[in-house]
């Protein structure tokens, strides 16, 4: 029958099943923590005597209640989150049932899967150190589990020691497994809730929207540049364009006609004079990729149209790193716009200050340019840039342009393109992230949700879309300066708990860079180290061939078993090898043995002292002086062993051993010289 589990077995798998838990707690719903709390205390007081282990009928109902709540939480959607929480809960339940070593053991072997779930929701080093850490700790467990009770009283920390050095032993295994084994591709997809709760742009927007996401500092992606970071007036991202307003929102007309999206796989970058450049977008739950315009890119799960927007195959819910090429555009005459209509529309009624003011502007104009200018001029002379919009009524665009005329980019974009078109002038709106954090040393970009912007575009003859945007004429530090460096000072900017607020600090601010540099290279090498890499770092190290890469492998698990094994003889040797004081006494008896005074076994090194002097052999005295010391070294505390002797230990004996072997050597030319 299988061991009762002990009391400080209990505790170490207390304290691992806490660590498991506590990494989930903050990406799952607040309930969660209680319940588990509640079933390490329920245990708590099964091992105290105060409550028995749950009867059927109560097992019963705590399974029902767990069911209940992950309803009511989730309700009949289906994603990542809601199978991560069943597996908690019955994680959690199982501690009552804890009894025996082998439930124990189960629940530590379980453990290892939750730990493994930890990643689903983030992947940022300080994680992956403290799923390091909690794994530590399970194996700690799993080492007090089959380890007696009485050995865990006296050396309680012995099983963190041991699960460290397993550990430890582990890493030249995984770091040979994560770089050797095939990168394949997950069976299937599935979102996480949390995923979805993170995303930031919206492929529709009425003014307000933006301005919402200038109070997070969540990342959206990293772009580096192979021949450094355009500049800034250049980093225009594109993500959607949006072409139909409806008088409050402005949304695409066609975001899903497969007929305007072409396959990138055929396209080739080999012949593209451009600025190479690669991005590593975190997921958003939706398809569309951010790109600098025009650029090409050449990937078979990407798509494009004809405006140059890209979009993935499927919803990115994992992160994703694709390569794209900037080319800057060049005018070419002659371009014709295929559908005028589509960029003209607007709602049959409404806004109607607005309509006779953009008529009024044409009239006073000979071109689209004219119109352009006398708009920008009009932001630029009575409009202000403001984090907090007041409130419009429903004549959105009359508001905004002759009330309150203090707002956000999406304002001064959404108002703009109205004007431009009730003035004849085709627009629309682009919606995407403008500027980033560049980091020009290492040709990258970081770029975050308060970076979040809307701009326009108008159709000219003679050079096609043309991008203008009306927030620089109002705010042009938000071009110049980037969005946190132009407002980070003012009252209504927030964004607790990011460490961008430290970029005013010099010391802490250099910490941070160095931070984000280190979390890029581990995003870049570790996160997305893919096929394509794995298959040129095997190549560049000669073994991309499956017989090279077998035989390496063996050589290598063969050198660390001969390495385990030497240790292993290294440590037994050195339990059993004598001391170098015990090595100099040794020969000193073997001296006075030579002598005639054998020292017998069961005497002590001072018995034997005893006897040598008691013979009238050479040194007698020094002898005496000599076991005293050795004795008093050899029998005192433990934690002095690796201590010398008494001082002039070794000089003394060495000189007391070469006056016997003299005396010895002068005996026996004695013996040979005498006549017989």
């Amino acid at each position: 029958m299988t061991a009762q589990l002990s009391r400080n077995a209990l505790l170490y798998l207390l304290a691992a099943f806490s660590a498991c838990v506590l990494l989930l707690a903050i990406f799952l719903p607040w309930w969660l923590l209680p319940a588990a709390g509640f079933c390490v205390l329920w245990r708590f007081l099964i091992f105290g005597g105060r409550l028995s282990f749950p009867s059927a009928w109560v097992k019963l109902l705590l399974v029902l209640l767990s069911g209940a709540a992950l309803f009511f939480q989730y309700g009949f959607s289906v994603s990542l989150d809601i199978f991560v929480m069943l597996l908690l809960l019955g994680f959690s339940l199982k501690l009552l049932e804890l009894y025996h070593q082998d439930a124990a053991q189960l629940l530590l072997y379980l453990a290892f899967f939750v730990l493994m779930t930890v990643f689903l929701f983030e992947q940022k080093p300080f994680y992956v150190l403290l799923v390091f850490m909690a794994v530590v700790l399970v194996l700690a467990a799993m080492v007090a589990v089959q380890s007696a009770d009485s050995t865990l009283q006296v050396k309680w920390l012995q099983p963190l020691r041991k699960a460290c050095f397993i550990f430890v032993l582990a890493l030249p295994v995984m770091l040979f497994m994560f770089v050797v084994m095939p990168r394949l591709p997950p069976l299937w997809a599935m979102p996480l809730q949390a995923k979805h709760a993170k995303t930031g742009m919206s492929d529709s927007i009425s003014p307000g929207d933006i301005a919402s996401l200038a109070q997070s500092a969540d990342l959206v992606f990293r772009a580096t540049f192979s021949d450094g970071v355009p500049n800034r007036h250049e980093l225009y991202w594109y993500g959607l364009i949006l072409d139909r307003f409806d008088g409050v929102r402005w949304t695409a007309s066609c975001s899903d006609c497969r007929e305007q999206w072409s396959n990138t796989g055929a396209l080739s970058q080999k012949n593209t004079v451009g600025n190479l450049y690669q991005v590593i977008l975190e997921p958003h739950g939706n398809k569309w990729l951010y790109t600098l315009n025009p650029s090409q890119i050449s990937n078979a799960a990407v798509w494009m149209n004809q405006d140059n927007i890209f979009r993935y195959e499927r919803d990115l819910n994992q992160r994703q790193l694709y390569e794209a090429v900037y080319v800057k555009k060049t005018a070419s005459a002659g371009l014709v716009l295929q559908d005028e209509k589509k960029y003209l529309q607007l709602p049959d009624a409404g806004n109607a200050r607005a309509r006779a003011l953009a008529r009024q502007w044409r009239n006073e104009s000979p071109d689209a340019q004219g119109v352009i200018q006398k708009s920008l001029d009009f932001y630029h002379s009575s409009f202000s840039y403001t984090l907090q919009p007041p409130v419009l009524g429903e004549q959105r665009i009359d508001d905004f342009l002759f009330d309150t005329r203090s707002g956000f980019c999406e304002h001064f974009a959404s108002s703009f393109v109205f004007l431009m078109r009730a003035a004849g002038v085709p627009a629309r709106v682009v919606v995407g992230y403008m500027g980033g954090e560049i980091h020009e040393p290492d040709k990258y970009v970081v770029v975050r949700q308060y970076d979040a912007h809307a701009w326009a575009e108008v159709w000219m003859p003679d050079a096609g879309w043309v991008p203008v945007d009306p927030t620089a004429a109002v705010a042009p530090e938000r071009i110049d300066l980037g969005f946190f460096d132009a407002f980070s000072r003012n009252k209504n900017f927030s964004i607790d708990g990011s460490l961008a607020v430290f970029r005013n600090i010099s010391f802490l601010n250099s910490m941070r860079l160095q931070f984000e540099h280190f979390n890029y290279l581990w995003v870049r090498w570790v996160l997305n180290y893919e096929d394509s890499e794995q298959q040129q770092l095997l190549k560049k190290i000669g073994l991309l061939s499956p017989l090279r890469l077998a035989i390496w492998s063996g050589a290598g698990v063969a050198l660390i078993f001969l390495s385990l094994c030497l240790y292993l003889y290294w440590r037994e040797w050195w339990s059993t090898h004598e001391s170098r004081a015990t090595r100099r006494y040794r020969l000193l008896c073997h001296a006075y043995a030579r002598c005639g005074i054998e020292r017998l076994a069961v005497e002590t090194p001072l018995q034997y002292a005893e006897k040598v002097s008691a013979a009238n052999c050479p040194g007698a005295e020094s002898f005496l002086l000599l076991s005293k010391q050795y004795y008093a070294w050899l029998y005192m505390d433990n934690s002095l062993q690796n201590a010398e002797p008494a001082d002039g230990f070794f000089s003394m004996s060495c000189r007391l051993y070469w006056q016997l072997l003299l005396y010895i050597f002068r005996i026996k030319f004695f013996f040979i010289s005498t006549p017989k």
